[in-house]
């Protein structure tokens, strides 16, 4: 029987930004592609290629395009990896039972933080990869960077656990409850805190910490989450169509959207769009009234985070990931969009509360 092609058309998107790579792109995917070949993690009928097709390298040469390249492949060796990660132990190949997932968090954490912990097993496929990013860490990046690497994990890890279950119990959360879990479960802190390990400088805690960069991280991260939703949609559906849930909506925006407020899938894509917009047109706003006092390493800080938005987006449209949905169907779902430089939605939104804060006045944006 043919495979059923899932088209998803996505509206419009606001990026007032362009796009930009680093200029050692290929480098780092020969040697991002070496590692896992290294680790033995591209073994196996097609493994190699659902690996390469990850496009891990793009990904984050989109996100830090001036980045010393040494520090920017530790990421993109990362990346390659907690996308295999992601599939076998957090996603739709992963096991049923929730302690499976975090006693391997929890090994993966104390490994970060001390490479001789002797915590993962050694039969694990994790394990080399792990310990030698781990070592790279230890070896280039600073306390500071690495200790918010690894509370970065935590918070993935977090979220990652709630979803899982979420998933389990057929949960429909609220869309303030998903916002804000999706949040965590994204990734996207760990990865931002790859963008502070990819240059050698410290931002100082006062910096980092302060409402408006911690706001301008939140929604750098929500906008990518939001645009991922976009993305795996079609994904989502494909695997849905195979092994269909018996009850509740999808864990994705565009189907809770349609639960909530019962809508076409093109309705519902355009309500993820604006409220995306929405977040972008006041990321921007709040980026531009902190650049002009920034220092160096806060500037640079906030520039990979302005690349994320559009990087995310240009390596998610045609992502391996999302239009080949198990690594064995390629082409099942085909993704489109257009970019536009005007929002089409400005303003808080009324009914999400727990994002309501980036709004608000801010110490340091008078």
């Amino acid at each position: 029987m043919a495979e059923p092609e899932i088209v998803m058309q996505l509206p419009g998107m606001y990026f007032p930004m362009p796009w930009r790579t680093h200029r050692k792109v290929d480098l780092l995917e020969k040697q991002g592609l070496g590692f896992m070949e290294r680790h033995g993690l591209c073994q196996g009928p097609g493994r190699r290629e659902r690996v390469a097709n990850t496009r891990s390298a793009l990904f984050f040469a989109g996100n830090c395009p001036e980045a010393d390249v040494e520090r920017l492949q530790m990421a993109v060796d990362w990346t390659y990896l907690m996308f295999v990660f992601d599939d076998f132990v957090c996603d739709e190949e992963a096991p049923e039972d929730a302690f499976s997932f975090l006693d391997l968090a929890v090994r993966i954490i104390r490994t970060l933080e001390s490479p001789t912990a002797s915590l993962l097993p050694p039969d694990n496929p994790f394990t080399g990869p792990v310990i030698d990013l781990a070592e790279r860490l230890h070896s280039l990046a600073t306390p500071t960077q690495r200790r918010r690497l690894v509370d970065a994990h935590l918070s993935w890890y977090l979220g990652v656990a709630w979803e899982r279950a979420a998933r389990r119990r057929q949960l429909t959360p609220t869309l303030n409850d998903y916002l804000y879990t999706r949040l965590l479960y994204v990734a996207g802190f760990p990865t931002i805190a790859w963008f502070q390990v990819s240059q050698p400088d410290d931002i100082p805690d006062t910096q980092i910490n302060s409402p408006a960069v911690h706001a301008l991280t939140e929604m750098a991260g929500m906008v990518a989450a939001l645009d991922d939703d976009l993305f795996s949609y079609g994904k989502e559906l494909w695997h849905a169509s195979r092994h269909p849930p018996t009850t509740g909506p999808l864990l994705n925006l565009v189907d809770l959207y349609q639960s909530y407020d019962p809508c076409s899938r093109e309705e519902a894509q355009r309500s993820v769009v604006a409220l995306r917009d929405r977040i972008l047109a006041r990321f921007t706003e709040v980026r531009d009234l902190l650049l002009p006092g920034a220092a160096p390493p806060l500037r640079r800080y906030l520039s990979d985070l302005t690349c994320l938005i559009r990087g995310n987006y240009e390596w998610g449209i045609g992502a391996g990931r999302y239009t080949n949905p198990d690594g064995r169907h390629p082409g099942a779902v085909k993704v489109t969009g257009t970019v536009t430089d005007r929002p089409s939605a400005l303003g808080p939104p009324e009914d999400i509360p727990c994002i309501g804060w980036w709004w608000q006045d801010m110490p340091g944006l008078d």
